[in-house]
């Protein structure tokens, strides 16, 4: 749903530099703390949803949390990937 843009390499390396910094700093716990129950709220209430449009909505929402969560794991090793693709001659 969301990505890192990957036609700026430099761009793409201060975004994710960012993003591991959001997964491991104190400071943010708290704000990691409460999307990750966001997400579960909006995935229980999914449960019980009738209207579609409300269904998708909120769908779409849970899947841009789960990928900001994603990337921020991910987000040391795919520095380094860029970077060694930017050494290879």
């Amino acid at each position: 749903m969301i990505s890192v843009p990957s036609n700026d390499p430099q761009a793409a390396i201060r975004i994710l530099s960012s993003v591991a910094r959001f997964a491991t700093l104190p400071e943010t716990m708290g704000m990691r703390e409460w999307l990750k129950a966001e997400m579960e709220r909006l995935d229980a209430a999914n449960r019980r949803e009738v209207n579609p449009v409300d269904l998708r909505q909120r769908q779409g929402a849970c899947q841009v949390i789960e990928d900001i969560f994603r990337i921020a794991d991910e987000a040391d090793r795919t520095i380094e990937k860029i970077r060694a693709n930017q050494r290879k001659p």
